[in-house]
């Protein structure tokens, strides 16, 4: 495919490229960078060199780039700001972005809900929109307070702070991860001169629930009623209600489902702790037992059948007031006697008061000038010498007293029920005479070991009769003919074995017996065999050179072959070797003969 030739230029122009389009500028050669030329003509000879097409995807390519590079120089001419509002409704978003068109307010938006402004200006926005009285419902704050303006009464001051605080605590709430949104309603009741009249501070609240929850913990919500209850000054905790989307109070909890819910789960936590140190009384006794009754040949010897633990779980607390004596003289422990002295108790303080009086006593009258009620007979008698004694000795005491004030804990041990049951020993004496099995004695538990192990087990759990604790340990036979009939199956199981053992012993001695008499028999065979051939080779032997000798008797030539002279030669030096060293042959057929 041949490449289109670019178009004639004029001297002076040059061809830019960009989306996809040719566009001539015409530019002075003398102003250009003469480091850039270079790079200039490339470009052109390359683009020069595209077709249509090429060009469209380069020029597609650049504008994407482009734009990517506008995009992120917005965004990061955006860094800077901060939110001004948000979630607004569309109505407060357009009464807001026009205020601030008007007041010259660099600002962006997000949707139609949210306004961004540069982080410097947010204050003398929200200042502006606070004159203009701008401030979107739902999102007043203690900004409300930013501007002060001097025509406001108290009245209006007071109902500023009740939307600042409800504002304030609408977006706390709302911050909460498991909350969309909350609206917070508090009502100020008017101040009373007397405190009996007063109205309590009460407040509402609604929740919506954030994506992904249907529901708040029991935790979440106390949490929210407390920081709701903090935030306001004179509110308490039980005068703040907690709705969700529904209407639905959160924060009742003292409904009747919510109170039989936690009474189960308190009565589950108890038996679950009861369980608990039941298991671990229990651990308690089988680890004592298990030193003299869990081990044998058969296992363990002993069973617990039953071991009732129960709580009780009241609480009680104690007051004692008791009187001591004083001790004067402690005791001194080093010594083996008592030196201890105490007294009943001690003198803080005393009075003593006496009184006497001697003269003429006298008898009370009326009023002057009246006459006394003494009949005629005593009037004599008056007047007479009168003698008084008083005496009076007061002493004050104090006992030594100590006054106790004692809570018991949560729980305590209220009564303890055991049952154990022990089985004697089974003794193997011998086995049976038709080998079939073992033959056992069996030794119960004597009345003495019984008594020794209920006094142990008393001391194991804390044995206490006025407590109402029980214990029972009996002696039972346990049924031991399953584990007896796995003992005698495993021993026929072993004389089986030590039987099939002995008879494969004396299979493989016979076997090797046999083999070894078969070998004796066939080199007796091979022997015999060999003679029988050597006694034939001799024999031939002697009938050739009988034979030859004949043949040389009779004076006639024969023409012997090279395999008969051979032979020939060597009979005649073995027979001149076993002339001359007859022991050295001998030996030499000796060794042949043990060798084969």
């Amino acid at each position: 495919m041949r490449a289109e030739q670019p178009p004639q230029r004029r001297k002076g122009e040059r061809e830019l490229g960009g989306f996809g389009k040719a566009e001539n500028t015409v530019l002075e050669e003398d102003t250009m960078p003469e480091f850039l030329k270079p790079y200039i003509a490339r470009l052109q000879e390359v683009w020069g060199k595209l077709d249509l097409v090429r060009r469209v995807i380069l020029g597609s390519v650049l504008a994407v780039i482009i734009g990517a590079l506008v995009l992120v120089g917005t965004i990061s001419s955006d860094q800077g700001k901060v939110v001004l509002y948000q979630g607004l409704e569309p109505k407060d978003f357009a009464a807001v972005t026009s205020k601030l068109q008007e007041l010259n307010f660099s600002f962006s938006t997000s949707g139609t809900s949210t306004i961004f402004v540069p982080a410097e200006k947010k204050d003398a926005a929200i200042m502006a929109l606070a004159q203009e009285n701008l401030i979107p419902q739902g999102v007043a704050g203690w900004e409300l307070f930013d501007i002060d303006k001097w025509s406001e009464t108290q009245a209006e001051k007071d109902i500023k702070k009740q939307r600042a605080i409800m504002g304030a605590l609408s977006r706390t709430l709302a911050t909460l991860k498991s909350v969309e949104s909350a609206q917070v309603n508090i009502a100020f009741p008017s101040e009373e001169l007397f405190t009996e009249k007063a109205e309590a501070v009460t407040a509402a609240v609604l929740l919506q629930y954030a994506p992904g929850y249907d529901k708040l913990t029991r935790k979440e919500i106390e949490g929210i009623v407390t920081l709701v209850a903090r935030s306001v000054p004179g509110l308490k905790k039980e005068n703040v209600s907690v709705a969700g989307p529904d209407g639905e109070i959160l924060n009742d909890f003292d409904n009747e489902i919510d109170k039989a819910r936690w009474e189960l789960k308190e009565v589950d936590e108890k038996l679950k702790i009861q369980e608990r140190e039941r298991i671990k009384l229990l651990a308690d006794i089988k680890k004592s037992l298990s030193y003299t009754y869990g081990e044998g040949i058969y296992g363990d010897r002993f069973d617990v059948v039953r071991l009732d633990l129960r709580l009780r779980w009241d609480k009680e607390e104690i007051e004692k007031h008791e009187v001591e004596p004083v001790v004067m003289v402690p005791d001194d422990p080093r010594t083996p006697y008592s030196e201890r002295v105490v007294k009943d108790s001690l003198e803080v303080s005393s009075k003593t008061t006496t009184e006497e009086f001697e003269g003429n006593g006298f008898t009370p009258e009326g009023p002057a000038g009246t006459e006394p009620n003494i009949p005629p007979g005593y009037k004599d008698k008056d007047y007479q010498k009168a003698r008084y004694t008083k005496k009076e000795d007061i002493k004050n005491n104090e006992f030594n007293k100590t006054h106790r004030l004692i809570s018991k804990q949560p729980w305590e041990l209220e009564r303890v029920a055991l049952s154990v049951m022990l089985d004697g020993r089974w003794e193997r004496v011998g086995e049976r005479a038709d080998d079939q099995g073992y033959e056992r004695k069996y030794i119960p538990v004597s009345d003495e070991e019984l008594q020794k192990v209920t006094d142990l087990l008393k001391k194991a759990i804390g044995f206490d009769v006025a407590r109402g604790d029980m214990i029972s340990v009996k002696h039972v036979q346990k049924d031991r003919s399953k584990q007896f009939e796995a003992e005698d199956a495993e021993l026929r199981h072993q004389k089986q074995m030590r039987r099939l053992l002995l008879a494969t012993l004396i299979t493989l001695l016979v076997l090797a017996l046999a083999t070894v008499l078969y070998q004796a028999i066939k080199k007796e065979m091979e022997r015999r065999r060999r003679l029988r051939e050597e006694e034939l080779a001799a024999q031939q032997q002697m009938m050739r050179e009988a034979a030859l000798r004949a043949i040389e008797e009779e004076g006639v030539e024969v023409e012997l072959s090279l395999e008969e002279r051979a032979r020939r030669e060597m009979l005649e030096n073995a027979i001149n070797l076993a002339k001359e060293r007859p022991e050295d042959v001998a030996h030499l057929l000796r060794t042949w003969l043990a060798e084969e």
